[in-house]
Parts: C-alpha cells; sequence; structure tokens
C-alpha cells in the first residue's frame, strides 16, 4: 500500500502564508555583481580601443605613467579586479604581481567551481580529484608566481614554472574536459584555465631569453583572464536572473572572439614578429567584439528583474 502524501506545510499555515512581496528598486542594484559585470565588460569594451590607438600614435593623451604602464594597470586592475571581488619592486613588477595574485586566485577558484559544473552538467559523473596533486600543483604555481616577482630571471624561476605547467596540465585532465565539448558554456571554462599552462611554460622560456615575457602575460591576462572573465559572467548573469545554463549563438560567439584575440596577441608574434602589429589590431578588434556582444545579450538581464521575479 503506498504511503500517504504528507504535505510540506499545513494547510493552515499555507492559507494564512502572507505572500513575498514582489522586491522594490532598482534590479541593476540589488545584486552586487550587477554593476560590477556591466562595468567590467564596458570597460573592456572602451580601454582596449584606446590603447590600440595610443599604441599606434593615432591618439595623444597626457599620462603620468608610461603608456604601456597605464594599459597594463588598467587592464589588470579596472577590468580583472571588478569581477573576482613595503617591497622596493619596478611598476612593471607591481603590475606582474597584480597578475601573479589574480592568476592565483583564478587556480584556487577554478579547483572548485569547474569541476562542479562539469558534473552537473554530465549526470552520474563522479570526477576523482587527486588532493596530492591539488596540493602539490598550488604549492608549485605558488612558488613560480614568487619567483617570477620577487627573484631576477633565471633557471630556478624557469624550473618552476615549467613544473608549474605541467602539473597545470594534470590537474585539467582530471576534470575530464573532453565532456564538455558539446556544451559551450563550460568548454569556455575549461578552455580558457589550459591557458595557465601555456602561459606558464612560455614564462619559462622567457627566463632563459628564448621569448619575450610579454607572451606569457598576455597568455595569463587574455586567454585565462579574460576567458574566464567572459566565461563566468554569462554563466552567473543567466544562473542569478533565472535563465537557463545554455549559451546561445551570440555568447558562443563571444567565447570565441575572446579565445581568438588570445590566439593572435600571444602565438602570431612568436611565429611571425613581423606581423605584431596586424596581430594586436586584429586581437583588439576580437576582444572589443566579445565584450560588446555580451553587453548587448545580458543587459538587459541585469537592468530587469528575474524572469521568476524572485531577485535572490
Amino acid at each position: 500500500m503506498p504511503a500517504p502524501h504528507l504535505p510540506l506545510v499545513s494547510s493552515t499555515l499555507a492559507a494564512d502564508a502572507t505572500p513575498v512581496p514582489a522586491p522594490h528598486g532598482w534590479p541593476l542594484l540589488r545584486l552586487g555583481f550587477r554593476p560590477f559585470y556591466l562595468g567590467a565588460a564596458l570597460f573592456a569594451l572602451l580601454a582596449m580601443p584606446l590603447w590600440v590607438a595610443l599604441f599606434l600614435g593615432q591618439v595623444t593623451l597626457t599620462l603620468t605613467v608610461p603608456a604601456a604602464l597605464w594599459h597594463a594597470h588598467e587592464m589588470l586592475f579596472g577590468l580583472a579586479v571588478a569581477v573576482i571581488g613595503t617591497i622596493d619592486m619596478t611598476p612593471m613588477r607591481a603590475l606582474h604581481a597584480g597578475l601573479a595574485l589574480i592568476v592565483m586566485i583564478e587556480c584556487v577558484m577554478a579547483g572548485r567551481v569547474v569541476p562542479a559544473f562539469t558534473m552537473s552538467a554530465a549526470p552520474g559523473l563522479r570526477l576523482q580529484v587527486q588532493r596530492g596533486l591539488e596540493t602539490t600543483t598550488l604549492a608549485t604555481t605558488a612558488l613560480a608566481l614568487v619567483l617570477w616577482v620577487s627573484a631576477p630571471p633565471g633557471p630556478a624561476t624557469a624550473a618552476a614554472f615549467t613544473g608549474a605547467a605541467v602539473l597545470q596540465v594534470l590537474r585539467q585532465l582530471q576534470w575530464r574536459p573532453l565532456i564538455t565539448r558539446r556544451r559551450p558554456i563550460l568548454w569556455i571554462l575549461h578552455v580558457a584555465y589550459a591557458w595557465i599552462a601555456i602561459g606558464f611554460a612560455l614564462l619559462a622560456l622567457a627566463q632563459i631569453g628564448w621569448v619575450d615575457v610579454s607572451a606569457g602575460v598576455h597568455a595569463l591576462a587574455i586567454g585565462a583572464t579574460g576567458g574566464l572573465v567572459i566565461g563566468m559572467i554569462i554563466r552567473t548573469a543567466r544562473g542569478h536572473t533565472g535563465r537557463q545554463l545554455r549559451a546561445s549563438k551570440a555568447e558562443v560567439l563571444a567565447y570565441a572572439l575572446v579565445m581568438s584575440a588570445a590566439t593572435l596577441r600571444v602565438l602570431v608574434p612568436l611565429v611571425a614578429p613581423q606581423w605584431l602589429v596586424h596581430a594586436l589590431i586584429g586581437a583588439a578588434f576580437a576582444w572589443c567584439a566579445a565584450f560588446a556582444i555580451d553587453l548587448s545579450v545580458y543587459s538587459p538581464w541585469l537592468l530587469g528583474t528575474r524572469l521568476d521575479g524572485k531577485d535572490d
């Protein structure tokens, strides 16, 4: 005989319950991530063309710091920090320290959310994450980044970055990235995270003078940080506004454009230095187009209430 149905709330209480009032006020200010997401994407869209114009000499601005330092500072602290949340060093080294901190945060947070998101997309999947590998990877990554910021270039830093790059690859393989190949809202996180290992490998080569340090920096800044930013913006914007966790064609195009920007800025100058200016312009165009698409898609979502009316 089937068990009787037991209501979760008594009929008396249900009848007397006071309806939850609809939220008041401007939806943009109900959740902290809404203005920061919009501001970060708008800044990403506007700052990049200005930097390219400065770089090519088409625009002249009176800056208190060199234009390259302004560009690095604003992309790190104007864009990336908006989405996260007494040593004597040069200005560029200080900027490297800021990027190193952001990358370290990305490594820690990705280890929590990427496997969880992957399992949620594949019913029955249970990822076996080796705690020893996790700890070793994060410790080696931290060591490499600290040496990069605080020590002169040399074999020790190169070895640390090489070890960190290998460990990052092994770590990501535990997350079964190929399972997400049909789910763009997930594969963007895996592809973006893969740029961390690429960036570390390039920084290892930079320590012994084989490549310019800029290649590794932009692999981490555009490929990893830019990719994770746009991936998390779209996923959380969809989730927190009551929409399906499935990327539209426009959003997939935005993902592809950010990855194209990373490829153009990092890899093209390595194999064809004479194409640097063209690669820079192409990367800037792809980057701006990606965030323009993002703004056009989710600005109405963040400015309005949730689809179900339950702003949390």
